[in-house]
Formats: C-alpha cells, structure tokens, sequence
C-alpha cells in the first residue's frame, strides 16, 4: 500500500473514532485508484482493534433491485459476530441474493431493529455508486437515530449500467451527500509509491527506467500500474536482484474483461467509438476534435458530448465541462488505457483515422505550424515519429510518393533516438515507392549504422526493405552488408546452429571468390584459427576488389590479436593513410578499434584513441561502454549497463565483447559478494552455446575458490584452456594460466606451477602491459604459496617492485588494489611499506565497492597489527557482506570459511546484525537484502563516512 493511501486509512481511523466527526466519509476515486485496499486496510484496523465493522460490497446492477443493500445490511448486522457479507472475490454470498423485505416501511424496522441491538457500529460500503436508491433514503433516514453509526463508502465517478443522465456518482448518493458528510479523495501513486509496489511484486530492486516507463503509463492509477506489470517475463526481466524493462517489448494490451473496458463500454457505443478514434488522434491538440468528427462521422455535438462523459468519468483529460477545449486539447488521462482501447480498432477504423491524421499534418505544413499541442511539428522528433506511425497506417488512403519521400526523410532525421521503429518505416518507404532501388543506399548507410552500434534487430528489419531489389543490381558492399545483417542476425537470436550450416557453405565458396562473407560467419562463431587460414588459403590480403581487400585487411588484424599477437593492431593504430572498407566511416573505425582495445584490457589505449577522435565513452556500443567502466573502477555504472545488456542482449550479438560483459558483471558481483549472483551471470550466458565461452572460465573458477572446490576449479581451468587451443585464441587466456599456476603452488606442485608461468609469459604478446603484470602478480603469490619456488624464480624481489609499478601505470584500481595487496602479503616482516600497500590496497578496493577484498585486506591489516582505518565504517561494511552472503544462501560453515571467522564469531555477528535491524530471521534479511530496506542504509551509511 503507497504511503497516501496508508495515510488515509490512517485519516479515516481517526475520524471513526472521534464522536463529534461527520458520521459519513466517502472515499472517491477513480477506477483502479485504489478504494477497495483502503475499505480492506480499514476493516483489519478496526477488527484488530475490536470494534464492530460490517463489509458490503455493491456490485453493477444492484440499483435495479430496491432495498437490495438494505437486505444485505440486515444479514451482516443479525450476525453474532462482525463478519464480511461477501466472499473472498469480493462479491455477495448467496444468501444475500433474494431480498426479503416486502417493502421500504419493514426494511425500515429491520434496520432499525438491527441497528438497536448493535450498538457503536461501522459500515464499510465498497462501490456505493452501484447502492439502490431506496437504500440510500433509508440509511439517510436512520442517522439521526444512530448518532454512533459511521457509514465509510467507497465511490468510483461512474455507474455502469446506469441510463447516461444518472452516471454520476452524485444522483444516487445525494441524499447522504446531503448530511453532514467529508469526501477523500485518492491521489494517483507518485514514483516512490510504483517504486515499491515494484519491490514488493517483483521482490527485486526496480531500475530507474522500469519506475519511470510503470508511472508514465498508468499515470499513477494503482490497478493500471498492476495490470502494466503483467505476466513479468514478459516485459520485466529480474536479474541479479534487479528489473528490468525489456527495450522495445510493447505496452501490455488489457485483456477484453478488464475493468477500464468494462467500464468504458458501459459507456454506451457512442462513447466508446469516440474513444477509440480518440487513442489514435489524441496527440493532435485542439484539432483532435474534428478529425474525430472526420474519422467517426459523427456530428461535432455528439463528438464534444461523448468526450465531456469521457472527461467526467476521469478517462480523458481535455476539454471541460462546458466543451471548451483547452490547449492541450482531449487525451486518455492513462496511457494503458489508450493503448488498450486503440488495440481494439479494427483495420478499416485505423486507416481512415490514420489518413485524416496524415492529411491535417500535411495540410498544417502548408499553412503554417499548428502541429500536436501548438508546437512547431516539424522540428520535434515525437510530432515527426508520430507522423510516420500514421502514414504506415493509413497505407494507400495518401499520396504514396510523398508518404515515401516523408519516411525516408524522417527516418533518416530521427536513425539514432528512434532507431528501431525508423526500421520499420524504412521497410514502408521502400513498399510504397514505385522503385525502391534510388534508396537502396539510404537504407544500406542505416543498417551499417545499426550494425555498428549492435542494434542488430534494427538492422535485420531495414534490411528486409530491400527484398524487392533484384540482388544482381546491388554493388559488392550492398551484398556484403546484406550478408553480414543475416549472420549477424544468426548470431543476435544466439542461432548458433544455423551460423555454423552457414558457414560451412560459405567457407566452401570461398575458393572461388571472395572469403569475405565465410571470414566474418568464422569470426562471429570466434574461430580465430579458421579465420587465419581462410586469410591465408585465399589471399585475400591481395585480392582485386579493393572494399574485399580492406575488409579483408581489418579482419586479419582482428584475428591476429585474437591468436595472441597485438602487434599489428598497434601498427594499424599509427597509420594514418590505412585504407578501410569504404562502408566503415570515422565512427566505425574508431568503434572497432576501440573494442579491440578493450578486449586486451588496453584502458589507456583506448582512451587516447576516444581523445584523437574527439569521442566519449557514452557514443560508444554498450558492451564496449561497459568494459570501459569496468577497467576505470567505475563499477556501478558498469553493472547498470551490464543489467541492462543481459535483460536485452544475448552474449552471442558481439564476439568477444558480449561474452566478456558476463565475465566482467560476474567479476564485479563476487567481489561485492554475491557469489550466488555471479554464478547466476556465468549461467545466463551459458544457457545458449556462446562461442568463446572459455573467457567465463577464469571467472567461474573463481566462483568455485571461493567455495574452497579446488578439483572444480582445476577442471574449470583446464576446459577452458582446452577450448581456446581448439580455436587458436589467445585473448583471455592470461588469467586461466594465472589462477592454473596459483591452484598449483597452493597446493604443493611447483613443476606444474613452473609450467603455467612459461605458458603464461607465451600468452602475452610483446607491449601488453596488461599480460606482463599477470605473469609477475602470479610470480609473486605462486612463491608466497609454496617456498621451493623461490630458488627456482629468481628475483622475486625485483617482481614486486615491478608488478607494483607496472600495475599504478596502468590506471585500473581493481587490478591495482590486487596487484598491492598480493605483493604485501608476500613480504615475510611488516615494514613501513607493506603498511603503506596495505592501506593503499584498502582504499582502492573500497574506491569500486569490492567488500569480499576489501574485508580480506582487513584481516591482512589485522594480522600485521596494523589499525584498520574507520572502524565504525568498517564494522557496518562487515555487516553488509554478511547480510549478502546470507541472502546467497551461505550456511554459517561457509561464512566461517569464506570470511576467516569462527562460527561463534558468525553467529555472534548475525544475531548483533539481527538486533540492530529489527530482522528475526534469516528469511526476512534475505527478503530485506533483495529489496534493498533497511540494509541498503548500511551502504549509503557507509559511503558517507568513507
């Protein structure tokens, strides 16, 4: 329940209990506001707290019957105990159904009998508006009498199935209204308020986007932010503890026996064909009206009288009651709704309505700007979209060539902010022009731009506008491009299956013409070794046909980073005169350069690439985005994205990148520790065969450490090994050799360890600075793990000198704080430098929110008899990661483990964390946790004092 209407039942409990307050309250609010809950909440209340309280409910149709409630009022009030006269769906029992009282005079006795033998009573009426009027007179009558009887009702600004000049609540309820009475009105839900129905439902934290989406289009009503939620898979993704909505899933339609329906279409036909032209005009402004009247062909009087009953009954905002329009002109005060409503216009009605849209638009250009709400329509992006949605639907009832010339043009203005439904009016565009084949570079130049930002769903759909092009007219570009839409659509959908049959047909026509199409279906199913040899047997370095050649050239360099050699990326990188595919503009370029960067971990590459092109992180493609976060220590945004990218893309739509989202986001979760979601990331990416899985290994060894599983960790290792030889890969193999030569020094085999660092100083490619301090980080800890190391690896000294100063240029906090923290742990005394690491090390982890490190670097503190630093700071810190690690289903073995405690000391903590939050249970603080209340003030508490 929101916090209003928890404050009026707080309200209306206090005037129930105060004898000089009025002895009627209505409670008024729209459908859907939210009456009922508050009658129910009110009821609770007052049974708790002993006092006689009798729940009616009225339902449609009622007043057709006199003295109906009276009857009902007379059972529930004869009863011995105070009880509700209706079944738990909220409708009469049947006992209640055949009224007893012959006539107005003895159900007059009855009540007066009943109310005589009561006492103090309360009557809880839901959907008065529906009560018989005789009833209404009778209670009107019995209030002086009964000057403690207290009459709550609930009422909605409508009665279905009364005659249209008795809808109003007021012409039934008059004679109570009359009395001394007080109305409260139910305010819409704010986003706080959708902000924690969210929470509740969906027992996860609601992303800023999902609250925002939920209140705009229920526009605050509760039971339309409800029925917008819907079957949750279908638009609300939860992930990780988060929900998300699902880009591009459309408004949920209510289904034909919703309550806005049902009460819309008791507004009679009329009103409800004014209304369903009204959800497709309503963005029109003042104009709304006559085109409706256009639309419908109904008179302008009928129109205007049809939506001043729509106004009143709290449907549409928009003219008043005297029919002056205002500014804004008539619009569905809730989106759902108009979206509901327009779902039930019929082919022909769309058209028509379209059409009338379409040529009043037009017809406004030519006279001047009286666009949607006054504005000058042709200079706002949602009058322009909304043009072109119309034109689409009115279909051959406007002029083709200029309907085609206009969605070209707003597709073209409108690519970047609206990206996937300018697709769809591209496709129209092409079908209404008479030849499509002038455009065909228009629609090409948008499906490389949406190939290139990953919107591959946006670039499959364009590319179908060119079905009707004979594919023999179309340049080698216009094919490739055509070609890499459909295996990288394959690969988007996670259709690895179908990407491999295609591919095989591929790489068997390469010999006789360009490898081009069967290079980029290897590449996207990252088989590097294929790609090379395809290179390599086809010369396509040399070919003839300059674009191939380009191409051929950039994928080369791709496939050469991939099997370990960064070489000629770099090289690539100071040419200034490379000559690329004539597809791939400055952005393109930057982009794929970028991404190659970023998968080798390069931060400060990749920055200073961004910088000579005059870009910022945020044009980049969310994957790239998210590495880039990731390696500055930006975590929280990094994770943001991340969410997001797993709730709308599959890790198969970018190779490598997509892959490494997972890797990352499940990095960042075990740090912060929540092992079980970190698993759960590996596990999501996994559920599809996702070509280069093998760079989740390192991770989910490190999943499986944490738990103290060493053979799963070793067989995790060593798969992943296996699957990067089989491919040719390189990339990311760096930590699987690191964590492989640590398991072994840790477990007394220095030959294998000795093994793991020659492979993993083959691994690193020369001037990857990245690999360099993988090998000598592992260096370190592997001779801190097992002493017969040391007089095999020389100059360990030398190394950790070297690892800290390569690690600090490098400017990544996490790999920094590791790096600081592996290389004091393996100094044998405590000296002013390890001291110095230390505390370094704890604030860099403290910098990203990484608390499992963090409270180890503690307990590293600890033990060399240091202070650690905020100790109030630190003692809350240790409460959150123990309510995490709770809430992931950790026993108090495993806490005791994983933490380096006792299991006195962990049940000692837990009971502390259990007083000082108000949680009695286990279950409640992993309810708490997963909804971030109360324990997300251990954070932000926490955060401050840092």
């Amino acid at each position: 329940m929101s916090n209003d209407r928890k404050e009026t039942v707080e309200h209306l409990w206090t005037a129930l209990g105060t004898t000089t307050d009025t002895a009627v309250q209505f409670v008024r609010g729209e459908v859907g506001s939210g009456r009922t809950t508050v009658l129910d909440a009110l009821a609770e209340r007052l049974g708790a707290a002993g006092t006689p309280a009798h729940r009616i409910t009225c339902l449609p149709g009622d007043h057709l019957t006199p003295r109906l409630l009276a009857h009902r009022l007379v059972l529930a009030l004869s009863r011995p105990a105070p009880a509700d006269c209706a079944e738990p769906d909220g409708r009469p029992s049947p006992e209640a159904s055949n009224p007893r009282a012959s006539s107005s005079e003895s159900a007059l006795g009855l009540l007066d009998k009943a109310l005589r033998t009561r006492g103090p009573t309360v009557v809880l009426i839901d959907d008065a508006q529906h009560a018989d009027p005789e009833t209404v007179s009778l209670l009107r009558s019995l209030l002086p009498r009964f000057p403690a009887l207290r009459l709550v009702l609930s009422v909605a600004p409508v009665r279905s199935g009364w005659p249209a000049e008795q809808q109003d609540e007021r012409a039934g309820l008059a004679p109570l209204s009359d009395c001394v009475a007080r109305v409260v009105d139910l305010p819409p839900l704010t986003r706080d308020d959708i902000a924690r129905m969210l929470t509740t439902r969906l027992r996860a934290v609601p992303d800023e986007s999902l609250v925002t989406e939920l209140h705009r289009v229920s526009g605050g009503n509760p039971a339309a932010a409800e029925a917008a939620i819907g079957p949750a898979e279908s638009r609300v993704r939860v992930l990780i503890g988060h929900a998300h909505l699902v880009e591009g899933a459309p408004p949920r339609v209510l289904p034909e026996d919703d309550r806005f329906l049902r009460t819309l279409r008791g507004l009679g036909s009329v009103v409800w064909r004014v209304a369903k032209a009204l959800s497709l005009l309503e963005h029109l402004g003042p104009t709304a009206t006559r085109l409706i009247e256009t639309a419908t062909g109904l008179p302008g009087s009928t129109v205007k009288e049809a939506l001043n009953q729509l106004v009143h009954h709290g449907f549409v905002a928009g003219p008043d009651g005297s029919g002056t329009d205002r500014p804004s002109g008539p619009r569905f005060r809730i989106p759902l709704v108009s979206v509901a409503v327009r779902a039930r216009l019929g082919p022909y009605e769309r058209r028509v309505a379209s059409a009338a849209a379409v040529h009043a638009l037009w017809h406004a250009d030519a006279t001047g700007p009286a666009g949607p709400a006054g504005e000058g329509r042709a200079e706002t992006a949602a009058a322009l979209a909304y043009l072109a949605d119309r034109i689409v639907d009115a279909g051959a009832l406007v002029d083709r060539e200029r309907a085609a010339r206009d969605l070209f043009r707003i597709a073209e203005r409108l690519r970047t902010s609206h990206r996937r439904r300018a697709a769809g009016w591209l496709w129209a565009a092409v079908e209404l022009a008479g030849d499509p084949a002038p455009y065909a570079s228009t629609v090409i130049g948008f499906v490389t731009e949406a190939l290139g930002v990953g919107d591959h769903q946006a670039a499959a759909r364009s590319a179908g506008a060119l079905a009707r092009v004979d594919v023999r007219e179309l340049d080698t570009i216009t094919r490739y491009t055509l070609l890499a839409v459909e295996l990288t659509r394959l690969a988007s959908t996670g259709d690895i299956d179908q990407l491999c049959t295609r591919y095989q047909v591929l790489a068997a026509e390469a010999e006789r013409g360009s490898a081009v199409p069967a290079v980029m279906a290897a590449c996207l199913l990252g088989r590097w070794s294929d790609v090379r040899d395809l290179m390599a047997r086809t010369e396509q370095d040399t070919h003839a046909n300059v674009p191939a050649r380009s191409f051929g050239r950039l994928l080369a360099t791709k496939a050469s980073l991939m099997g370990g050699d960064s070489a000629a990326l770099y090289r690539e990188l100071q040419e200034t005169d490379i000559a690329f595919p004539p597809f791939l503009d400055t952005f393109g370029i930057t982009v794929h350069q970028c991404e190659s960067l970023l998968t080798i971990g390069d931060l400060k590459g990749a920055e200073a690439l961004l910088d000579s092109r005059g870009m910022t992180a945020a044009e980049l493609p969310r994957q790239a985005e998210f590495l880039l976060r990731f390696l500055r220590g930006a975590w929280p945004d990094a994770l943001s994205t991340a969410r997001w990218l797993m709730a709308n893309d599959l890790p198969t739509s970018r190779i490598p990148l997509g892959v490494l989202v997972h890797a990352k986001a499940s990095t960042i979760l075990l740090a912060q520790g929540w092992p079980a979601r970190a698993r759960t990331v590996l596990d999501t990416a996994r559920a599809l065969p996702a070509p280069m899985a093998y760079l989740m290994d390192a991770e989910e060894a490190a999943i499986h450490r944490f738990f103290g599983r060493a053979d799963a960790e070793r067989e995790t290792l060593r798969r992943g090994l296996a699957e990067a030889a089989a491919h040719g890969c390189a990339v990311g193999t760096g930590p699987l050799w690191s964590a492989m030569a640590i398991l072994e020094a840790a477990q007394g085999r220095p030959d294998a360890a000795v093994t793991c660092l020659r492979a993993l100083r083959r691994s690193a490619s020369a001037g990857d600075d990245r690999a360099c301090l993988l090998y000598l980080r592992a260096r370190v800890e592997t001779v801190r793990l097992c002493h017969e190391l040391r007089a095999r690896l020389l100059d360990s000294a030398s190394d950790q000198i070297g690892a800290v100063e390569l690690a600090r240029s490098l400017g990544q906090p996490y790999e920094t704080a590791r790096t600081l923290l592996a290389v004091a742990m393996a100094e044998p005394r405590v000296t002013s430098s390890r001291e110095a690491l230390l505390r370094e090390a704890y604030a860099l982890f403290g910098q990203v929110d990484a608390q499992l490190w963090r409270h180890w670097t503690r307990i590293a503190l600890r033990s060399a008899g240091l202070r650690v630093p905020e100790p109030r700071g630190s003692a809350r810190e240790m409460d959150l990661l123990m309510a995490r690690l709770v809430a992931e289903g950790l026993s108090n073995r495993q806490l005791a483990a994983t933490l380096s405690l006792s299991e006195t000391g962990v049940s000692s903590r837990l009971n502390r964390l259990f007083r000082r939050t108000g949680l009695r249970s286990r279950v409640e603080l992993t309810t708490a946790v997963a909804t971030g209340d109360p324990l997300f003030r251990l954070h932000e508490d926490h955060g401050q004092e840092r």
